[in-house]
């Protein structure tokens, strides 16, 4: 499993798919979906947000936001040998 990070575009959102819980708090339901191919930005999943059924049925679809795939950077050895050494402490303890 790997770790995404995006954005998603609220202004494109539809207010109308937004819900109220009881306790106050708005709610969105969206869907998280893999590309079939990296796009030319790199973005490896895309989000879509939850249409009403009826305008499933139509295949009306809302998408609002991409993502990517985290990858961290590994420091390379020369990298390593490279970086200041850590300060040594003089506490007591």
């Amino acid at each position: 499993m790997s770790n995404l990070y995006g954005s998603l575009c609220v202004s494109d959102i539809p207010k109308e798919l937004f819900k109220k819980a009881e306790n106050g708090k708005i709610y969105l339901n969206i869907a998280v979906i893999e590309r079939k191919e990296v796009s030319q930005f790199g973005h490896t999943h895309f989000i879509s947000c939850a249409p009403k059924q009826e305008e499933r049925k139509e295949g009306v679809n809302y998408f609002c936001g991409d993502m990517k795939t985290f990858a961290p950077k590994t420091p390379t050895p020369e990298q390593v040998e490279q970086a200041p050494p850590a300060p040594i402490d003089d506490l007591p303890f």
